[in-house]
């Protein structure tokens, strides 16, 4: 069983619950050293190592079995390597989690700007939603 840190469309329930299938429980955390930024042209962002001083505020999920493992990593597609980082936990502790972060092969694809979660609750999510139907039926 892992943990997954989540810093994207994934915190939300809406997403979430359509890419597994289990029922896990999640708190905030924050990864250190790393940097969140738009993706050109889609609605998502992606992660990637930065300053020290940097950091991503997202949502851990705790114990993901090894089937909805499987089933982020094809959701997640080429973009991202899975890889072992800590995460602060909003009440301080620390914990191992897998984090999505960009290959460095695609760090052409990055927009400068930070990636906005209210933005994306308020206009972003019913476009992904619709654009990512398909993987309701990822198996």
């Amino acid at each position: 069983m892992m943990h997954v840190f989540t810093y994207g469309s994934l915190m939300f329930p809406e997403v979430w619950t359509r890419v597994v299938q289990g029922d896990y429980e999640s708190i905030q955390g924050t990864l250190h050293g790393f940097r969140r930024r738009c993706l050109k042209q889609e609605t998502y962002p992606v992660a990637f190592e930065g300053a020290p001083s940097e950091r991503v505020l997202g949502q851990v999920y705790f114990d993901i079995d090894e089937e909805d493992m499987r089933r982020l990593d094809l959701f997640e597609g080429e973009y991202y390597a899975r890889k072992e980082e800590d995460i602060v936990l909003e009440n301080g502790k620390i914990v191992r989690a897998s984090v999505y972060v960009l290959k460095s092969d695609f760090y052409q694809l990055v927009e400068d700007n930070p990636w906005d979660v209210e933005q994306f609750k308020l206009a972003g999510m019913q476009r992904f939603l619709e654009q990512y139907q398909g993987f309701l039926s990822v198996s």
